[in-house]
């Protein structure tokens, strides 16, 4: 199990989004922001399959954190992830091991939608998206995938791309 690709882009992009509209942190919104932005991944078919317009999304999204000033790019290093969004891609990780797939956009998509507590996970659930459907939608989309618990350094490992030089799983 790993990170895919497009997933990494991702992230990237979710940094580039919090700079871009002015925050300092990478929060739940920003990580939507990254998975619109890459724009040709499985959250986004989902999205568009489920009836949902991503330049619409992204519009509500941005209404929600834009701030006045953007970030300067040579403060990048100094953009990390608030403790939301470290939940919801720790979130993305484990629904990845349940379906036994390597993490994807449409994961982190699942994990943003089961935030509760924050404004991206309500949103996303009132336009009618929620944790039970899109693990159907991921099941139909790559059915031949048995699910097995990789070893606790194979968590820590994917988890370290958040959480820099803390380690999670001991």
């Amino acid at each position: 199990m790993q990170l895919t690709e497009e997933i990494r882009t991702i992230l990237e992009y979710s940094r580039e989004e919090a700079m871009r509209t002015g925050c300092r942190a990478i929060s739940p919104e920003h990580l939507l922001l990254g998975i619109l932005r890459h724009g040709n991944n499985s959250a986004v078919d989902f999205l568009t399959r489920a009836g949902l317009s991503p330049e619409a999304v992204k519009s509500e999204v941005e209404k929600r954190v834009f701030r006045d000033e953007p970030i300067p790019y040579d403060e990048a290093e100094n953009v990390g992830f608030t403790r939301s969004a470290l939940t919801a891609s720790s979130m993305a990780i484990m629904e990845a091991i349940k379906a036994g797939d390597d993490v994807r956009s449409i994961h982190l998509l699942a994990a943003l939608c089961d935030t509760p507590a924050e404004w991206c996970g309500k949103y996303l659930r009132s336009q009618g998206l929620d944790l039970r459907v899109i693990r159907s939608y991921s099941k139909k989309s790559s059915p031949d995938k048995k699910s097995e618990l990789p070893a606790g350094e194979d968590i820590n490992r994917l988890l370290s791309v958040f959480y820099k030089d803390r380690d999670i799983y001991s």
